[in-house]
């Protein structure tokens, strides 16, 4: 059985400084199958 994909959408708009504390955290969770998408 295949494990779903998880998609985090992250709205971000001329703050590159919130990217660098936010993608980490998420990079960091246990569940692997992430796919991040940054609008």
């Amino acid at each position: 059985m295949n494990t779903p994909l998880v998609s985090v959408v992250m709205p971000n708009y001329n703050d590159a400084r919130f990217l660098r504390e936010s993608l980490p955290a998420i990079l960091d969770q246990s569940y692997r199958d992430l796919q991040i998408i940054v609008v």
